[in-house]
């Protein structure tokens, strides 16, 4: 395999974010009607311009696509019959093509819009149903297009920072990725040597899949995305839009950073640098180290005599400690939640974890009431509906906030489970309500001036949050053990660990789809049942493979301070208890490094090795960061030093930090150097 591409060239990467552009309305700014031609030869149609030439069939509605840059022709995959009428050209401010053909079994009628960008190789396309009221089950979509490479590979942040599951895969780890799931609603398919290769970013997401069809290309089998669309209250409901984008190289580099553009011109994308001017405590956010079980003053002056600048501190402790902690420069904070409710107790007080039942909780289609979180003892709780989360935040937080110094706030499940809807009449919800609902709930609980954290993390979560833990991880498909439970596993003895392996903790086929996109907007951590220090029974090593993780991607670790053990919390105690020198070095090696980036850019991702073993990153400010997976040594040199790597080994170099993990005369040696800290342990 050849070094796999990617942009390290800051000049391409900025052309490549400027290019492209995307909108939620018909109406696109970038499109000229002197630019974009439409034409019919015979039963073929033709829209153009100056990036691509696409050619419709005005017989059966196949798609060709001419991508002028990368003079590469792409064909769709001929899935299904349809029968197109009604074909015509669009005239006015946006010129394109519309005509109306049958998906699905019943068959649907769709009336199809197919328009292009000026600045991009962007293909927008629009489909509309007469009457939006008409009862429908799922719509497979329009036909994939094929990638005939034997290195194909999906690019998609399913549940997870980033997957790049090769198309030849048998089998293949998924056969349908639900929209509503996905931590960004795009995916990629690109050849992972020559870098070419389109996305699909779906502008309505909610009510949507990707199927992962099988196809037979050239000798061999691959499975390549279709979209599809469900039913919104049973209902078509609203015009869904999509959009395809043709890169030519950069692979799924380019994809994510055309997606960031898409993301900016929605407004997504809101920097570190614009949040902290609402909220200065973020700054204690940078280089924090997230921890549970370790709300005491105790703990936190230990803490800090051992040299921890910076700390999440999570729980509730008295008043008066918690003052003195958030004096030591710590990020006092708390868990809550709002989707698991019981019955009002005998007070008749709302608050986070009661409301009324079953009033108040979710109908589903079958006239059922939802059942959410069962607890570790066996508590069934009910699922609240959506749109009473933040009238319940507002009974609660201001409450606590009134006795309690707290500067963050944890906000579980929101940001991780399903978009889902509610049927009951008195408060009916669509999945795009349900949307809205998370939005509306971490934004009042920023607006109180708090640190918001959530559970795992979405796109549409970015304005109005500030750390998400679990998104470095591979995601819940791939525990071995109950990490939700937070149950520890002793030994690799689980039917799962291979799969965790490869999938959750494996480097060659993890990449930073979303830093790519958000680095410079939220800091991402593990999840807290799959945290740095987790492992430490079954897989201590995997600690300093994470740490390496946690460098590569300029993230913030996760670690447990807890003396109890077992019940409905962590069954051994943390790494503060039990290895403390683990702990502290977590800290020192990736924290400092956070500090220095955490509001950085991430501008690149790239293999080093054609075993994917050694890795690249650079960040906007220079910062470039080398780490090796690998157990062979790896020699390299930066900023004119040379450096071997052992596995797990990292050379970091920027404007504000340097820092490396190497051997120096067969031993490991780290060193970080930064304005206000030096550190080595040679001896």
């Amino acid at each position: 395999m050849k070094k796999i591409f990617v942009i390290i060239s800051l000049v391409v990467l900025v052309v490549l974010v400027v290019k492209g552009q995307s909108s939620r309305t018909s109406k696109r700014s970038d499109v000229e009607s002197s630019k974009t031609r439409v034409a019919q030869k015979g039963n073929t149609w033709l829209l153009e311009n100056d990036h691509l030439k696409v050619n419709v069939d005005a017989k059966s509605g196949a798609l060709t696509v001419y991508d002028k840059g990368g003079r590469r022709e792409w064909k769709q995959a001929p899935l299904s019959e349809r029968h197109v009428r009604n074909i015509s050209a669009i005239d006015g401010p946006v010129r394109g093509l519309q005509f109306e053909t049958e998906f699905g079994t019943k068959p649907y009628v769709l009336t199809l819009k197919l328009t292009l960008s000026n600045t991009s190789s962007d293909l927008f396309i629009e489909a509309d149903m007469k009457d939006r009221n008409t009862v429908i089950e799922e719509i497979p979509f329009l036909d994939p297009f094929q990638l005939n490479s034997e290195s194909g590979a999906l690019a998609i942040a399913d549940f997870s920072n980033g997957h790049l599951y090769p198309l030849n895969l048998k089998p293949f780890p998924q056969k349908r990725f639900g929209t509503s799931l996905l931590d960004m609603p795009w995916v990629g398919v690109c050849d992972m040597e020559k870098g070419f290769g389109y996305g699909i970013i779906l502008e309505t997401s909610d009510d949507a899949y990707f199927d992962m069809v099988p196809l037979k290309t050239g000798d061999h089998e691959v499975v390549a995305p279709r979209v599809g669309w469900g039913p919104s209250l049973k209902r078509f409901g609203y015009s869904r839009r999509m959009i395809y984008n043709f890169i030519s190289q950069g692979g799924y580099v380019a994809l994510a950073k055309r997606y960031r553009t898409y993301a900016q011109k929605h407004g997504l994308i809101v920097p570190f640098s614009e949040k902290i001017k609402k909220n200065p405590n973020l700054n204690r956010l940078f280089g924090a180290v997230d921890v549970w079980d370790g709300e005491s003053l105790a703990f936190a002056k230990a803490a800090k005599a051992a040299g921890v600048k910076k700390m999440i501190i999570n729980g509730s402790a008295p008043p008066e400690e918690m003052k003195a902690i958030n004096e030591l420069g710590y990020l006092t904070s708390a868990y809550d939640a709002y989707q698991d409710v019981f019955p009002l107790e005998a007070n008749g007080i709302i608050d986070s974890g009661h409301d009324l039942v079953p009033e108040n909780v979710v109908l589903k289609s079958d006239s059922t009431r939802m059942l959410a979180w069962r607890s570790w003892d066996g508590k069934q709780s009910m699922k609240r509906c959506p749109a009473f989360w933040r009238h319940a935040a507002e009974l609660t937080i201001p409450k606590v906030l009134k006795t309690r110094p707290y500067l963050g706030r944890f906000i579980d499940v929101t940001t991780a489970e399903d978009l889902y809807e509610c049927y009951d009449e008195k408060h009916l919800l669509t999945r795009t309500e349900k949307r809205q609902a998370g939005v509306d709930l971490l934004g009042y609980v920023q607006s109180l001036g708090l640190v918001t954290g959530g559970e795992h993390g979405r796109w549409w979560s970015v304005p109005v949050i500030d750390y998400i833990e679990g998104m470095m991880s591979g995601g819940t498909d791939y525990y071995a053990w109950s990490a939700p439970y937070l149950q520890h596993p002793k030994k690799k003895d689980y039917p799962k660990w291979e799969q965790y392996e490869k999938w959750g903790i494996g480097h060659q086929y993890r990449a930073p789809l979303w830093e790519l996109v958000f680095h410079d907007c939220v800091v991402s951590t593990w999840y807290w049942g799959d945290s740095n220090d987790f492992l430490l029974s079954a897989a201590p090593e995997l600690t300093a493979k994470k740490d390496a993780f946690n460098i590569l991607y300029g993230t913030m670790p996760i670690l447990w301070a807890n003396k109890k053990t077992g019940g409905p919390g962590p069954n051994e105690q943390g790494s503060w208890e039990i290895a403390r020198e683990t702990f502290l070095r977590t800290y020192r090696n990736v924290c400092n490094l956070h500090e220095a980036i955490a509001e950085k850019e991430m501008l690149s991702h790239e293999f080093l090795t054609a075993d994917r073993d050694v890795q690249r990153t650079l960040f906007s400010d220079g910062t470039q960061v080398i780490v090796n997976f690998g157990k062979k040594p790896y020699n390299t040199t930066v900023g004119g030093k040379k450096y071997l790597l052992p596995e797990n080994g990292f050379v970091a170099k920027g404007p504000r930090i340097e820092q490396s993990l190497s051997l120096v005369n067969n031993q490991p040696v780290t060193r970080i150097q930064t304005a206000d800290f030096q550190f080595t342990d040679a001896k």
